[in-house]
This record gives structure tokens, C-alpha cells and sequence, in this order.
């Protein structure tokens, strides 16, 4: 995975968990377009409407099951 797509990834997570703050650490901090980045972020917040679990690292070692 390079860097752009773990940054995606990292955008959706922020859209799962409703977090703005890091969404825009994120986008000032790295070359992603805005459309890019609104559109990953809208992404998390369906997931987490739609009722898939989280594979973060935090919530994975909150609910016990990260190694």
C-alpha cells in the first residue's frame, strides 16, 4: 500500500468515527484533492451506516481483538 492509499484509508476511518479534526489534518498535510477526500470520508460514514465494524487499530485493540 503507498502512501496515497493509506491515506484514503485513514480518511475513511475519520468518516467512520465522525472525526473532522483529522480529516482536516489530513487533507492540509498531504497532496489529496478535495473531491478525493471528501468522497473517502462520506465513504467511512456509510460504512458505519450501514453497519460494518471498524478495523481500526483503536477499535480492534478496544474490543480486544488487535495483537
Amino acid at each position: 500500500m503507498n502512501k496515497r492509499e493509506q491515506i484514503l484509508v485513514n480518511l475513511r476511518v475519520a468518516g467512520y468515527h465522525g472525526d473532522s479534526f483529522t480529516f482536516v489534518r489530513l487533507y492540509v498535510e498531504n497532496r489529496i484533492s478535495r473531491p478525493v477526500a471528501d468522497a473517502a470520508y462520506r465513504a467511512g460514514a456509510a460504512q458505519k451506516a450501514g453497519g460494518m465494524r471498524c478495523s481500526c487499530y483503536a477499535c480492534g485493540k478496544a474490543a480486544g481483538s488487535a495483537a
